[in-house]
């Protein structure tokens, strides 16, 4: 009796059980975007409900048990229009319910977080390059963006290794206040990054690339949409960071290695409200390495939170900061006696000790940054958006520094000193964008127009002093200790330091159409015109203000891109333009001479491809870039200034991210540049520009994770960089050559869910080389980074 109980009872529960089940339905369909294409990992909520669903990579979703009645189905993702729909489901009914997104692959491929991207180490579009979604097949301007897959597979620890994924780049100088990392040199030409999402970014010290969602190179002269003051002849660097998003997760990180090298980083991303509106990431590092040398160590503090707060379907706030705190004694220079008369013309001939800095940690620079940005994103309906921007921008650096002088014949070594009071630079930067997408006579128009609105002010107070001269092959003990922070606050006691205020604003206004002209054929048509004020100099101790002007600029851009392979292969054009303020000048006689702004203007030509479904990616580009206005010594007048100087930089450049089958990458570069000055002063005329970088440079990187089996997560990868001879000083009496180099980086990882752990050897070969622009600036020698990272919450 009691066992027939039993089963009357797990015969009733068996059917309420199927009762219920018979009693919910099924919600599925599919997201397309505005093309038809497939959207994925697009967010399907039930309002109300936690319920829901991501869609794969061909756009479908299902939500399972959804009980019969009303319902609203939510389609959503950070920076998209959200779309709605409303929906009724029986018991046991199957509704199929589809979405077709306003935004188009380009657009979603930049604001999807995360993954499913069939080329993990590429970026098919980008939303910042020209200030509207574009794929890169669309844009007629070369860039190259690193990844932050890229950056972790590489196990990148500082911004400059970064940038050793960009073809034609090379850091030049380190830790000079110009830029997180250095300046570098591009294309022929010298720059620093200072973009940050597309609008300025002032830094100084070091960013660290622990917020990095890409970092996008951007190439040839760009004064049409970004101006002059924080860009280059050669092109431009704009830091992508990463963005929160509406699944909670984060990665904690420890990293040692060679020379004191200790890090930790952590990233951490949060919604923080039940509909995912608000949402919050929060990114940090604190680092600390030491130098090969007998001296020479950076360490730092580094947070960067962001906030995304959808108000409405049509307004998104963001906002973001970064700061940074640290010390360090990273400043290295030695500037050689290149005359002919030595016949010292690369660092092996100067037998010199570069494993000794001759200047102690105690001369230590203390720098802090603060950056804050704010973007508003508003629908203003019939097609109209508004981007606002704002972004502040605040530096504080003090303490000692050095750089190194070889006295003539390069035996003797003058070590030249800086105790900086402070130093204080500020930036304000408004930019006020508007983008709508419509149609005139059947043809399709992406019109950008936009203001920009900036402000630097600089405050200064150091004293400099050639502190002493000393044996520079065999110093003695003394001597060679005798530079400390302390002997140098002494020696310029009774001195009156050099104190100095100066400020300069930009008012711009810039307009750009890509237009459609068939399915296959775009052109890109831009201006803007750029109006700088420079309030000048003030020198606190003589009360003077000098280098006070004006100036107005115009710069042009025009692009053409055929499709010949919808959205396959493209064939680019392009004629693009960059422009230099150019400061009045008092003559000998007293004159004053104005001058007209410094100008390039970049011809170019090249092929992308995008085959294999995305598989392989390439461009390949032929550039011409003649700079005119250049000033220079008159030479029929000894001490008086002309403006007639000119400079060529030409050359070609091949990049390529390939993934053949699963697990495997590929990235290669190759540039050469051949640059020359074409009219300037006798000495250097026809010659190749110190600040040019080497003519040839190759870079690649090939890693392998397997997929699955017992090795599943297991990785390796390979790779390095070549630079050929790069001239540093030169002129028809002097030579100076650093020689060429061939570096080689290795690393093996093993990556689950829930843990990663990877073991890096960067300069495997040791190659003993060198980096500098007029200066020689030894590199580390083979190192190695141990890393232990765990994740948790969402991260796959």
């Amino acid at each position: 009796m009691k066992r027939k109980l039993q089963y009357a009872l797990l015969s009733i529960l068996i059917a309420l059980s199927t009762a219920t089940l018979a009693q919910e339905g099924i919600i599925k369909g599919k997201v397309l975007t505005s093309e038809g294409k497939p959207a994925q990992n697009i967010s399907v909520q039930l309002l109300g409900k936690k319920q829901g669903a991501s869609t794969d990579n061909k756009g479908a979703y299902q939500v399972d048990k959804v009980k019969p009645g009303d319902y609203i189905i939510k389609v959503s993702a950070v920076g998209l229009n959200p779309l709605q729909k409303n929906v009724s489901i029986s018991a046991d009914e199957v509704v199929e319910l589809n979405f077709s997104l306003t935004e188009s692959y380009a657009q979603l491929q930049e604001v999807i977080i995360g993954g499913g991207r069939t080329n993990k180490f590429s970026r098919s579009a980008s939303v910042t390059v020209a200030k509207i979604p574009l794929k890169d097949l669309e844009n007629p301007q070369v860039y190259t963006s690193v990844s932050k897959e890229l950056i972790l597979d590489q196990m990148i620890v500082t911004y400059s290794d970064a940038l050793k994924n960009v073809p034609g780049v090379i850091l030049q100088l380190q830790n000079n206040g110009n830029g997180p990392g250095g300046t570098v040199a591009m294309r022929g030409f010298t720059g620093a990054s200072y973009l940050r999402n597309g609008v300025p970014g002032m830094t100084v010290g070091y960013i660290d690339p622990v917020n990095l969602e890409s970092l996008e190179a951007i190439k040839g002269p760009s004064g049409t949409l970004f101006g002059s003051s924080l860009t280059s002849f050669g092109g431009l660097f704009n830091r992508v960071t990463k963005k929160p998003h509406d699944v909670f997760e984060g990665t904690a990180a420890y990293s040692v290695g060679s020379y004191g090298l200790n890090r930790v980083t952590a990233d951490v991303n949060v919604p923080l409200n039940a509909d995912k509106t608000l949402l919050f990431r929060v990114s940090g590092a604190k680092h600390y390495e030491g130098s090969f040398q007998d001296a020479g160590f950076m360490g730092y503090t580094f947070v960067a939170p962001s906030l995304t707060y959808k108000l409405s379907d049509r307004l998104t706030i963001f906002l973001d900061g970064e700061y940074m705190k640290g010390k360090n004694n990273g400043f290295y220079r030695l500037f050689a006696d290149a005359s002919n008369a030595t016949g010292v013309h690369t660092p092996a001939e100067l037998n010199f000790d570069f494993k000794r800095r001759f200047v102690g940690d105690d001369m230590e620079t203390f720098v802090t940054t603060g950056n804050f940005y704010a973007q508003a994103d508003y629908e203003m309906g019939k097609g109209w958006k508004s981007q606002t921007n704002f972004s502040y921008s605040g530096t504080d650096a003090n303490g000692a520094s050095a750089y190194l002088s070889m006295a003539p014949g390069n035996l003797l070594l003058t070590r030249n000193a800086t105790l900086s009071l402070y130093s204080k630079n500020a930036m304000i930067d408004l930019q006020q964008n508007f983008t709508s997408e419509f149609k005139i006579a059947e043809l399709r128009n992406r019109l950008l127009v936009g203001l920009d609105f900036m402000r630097t002010e600089t405050r200064a107070s150091s004293s400099f002093v050639a502190f002493d001269q000393i044996d520079a092959i065999n110093p003695t003990a003394a001597a060679y200790a005798q530079l400390t922070k302390i002997a140098l606050t002494d020696r310029v006691k009774g001195t009156t330091p050099n104190r100095t205020r100066s400020s300069q604003g930009t008012y711009s206004a810039y307009v750009q159409d890509v237009l459609d002209i068939t399915s296959g054929l775009i052109a890109l048509l831009s201006l803007r015109i750029d109006r700088f004020e420079n309030r000048g100099t003030f020198n606190l101790n003589s009360r003077l203000t000098t280098g006070k002007y004006d100036q107005t600029a115009f710069a042009p851009k025009f692009g053409l891109v055929y499709q010949p392979i919808k959205d396959k292969l493209s064939v680019f054009a392009n004629y693009m333009n960059g422009f230099q303020n150019v400061a009045p000048v008092t003559q000998p006689d007293q004159s004053i001479s104005t001058f007209k702004p410094r100008q390039a203007n970049q011809t170019e030509g090249g092929v992308k491809l995008n085959l294999l479904d995305g598989k392989l990616t390439s461009t390949m580009s032929y550039y011409y870039i003649k700079v005119n206005n250049t000033v220079r010594i008159d030479p029929d007048r000894p001490g008086f200034s002309i403006q007639n100087g000119n400079q060529l930089s030409k050359g070609f450049e091949a990049e390529a991210v390939f993934n053949p089958i699963p697990g495997f990458n590929l990235v290669a570069g190759y540039a050469y540049n051949d640059s020359k000055y074409l009219k300037a002063s006798a000495s250097v005329d026809g010659l190749r520009p110190e600040s040019a970088g080497p003519k040839t440079m190759v870079n690649g990187w090939v890693s392998y994770r397997v997929g699955e089996g017992v090795l599943r997560g297991f990785g390796l990868g390979l790779g390095g960089n070549y630079a050929s001879s790069n001239i540093t000083a030169i002129s028809t009496t002097s030579l100076f050559t650093l020689p060429a180099y061939t570096v080689i980086n290795a690393s093996l990882s093993y990556d689950q869910q829930k843990y990663r752990v990877g073991l890096k050897a960067n300069n495997l070969n040791n190659e003993n080389y060198f980096i500098g622009w007029g200066t020689t600036i030894p590199q580390m020698p083979r190192n190695f980074i141990a890393e232990f990272a765990l994740k948790f919450g969402g991260v796959k």
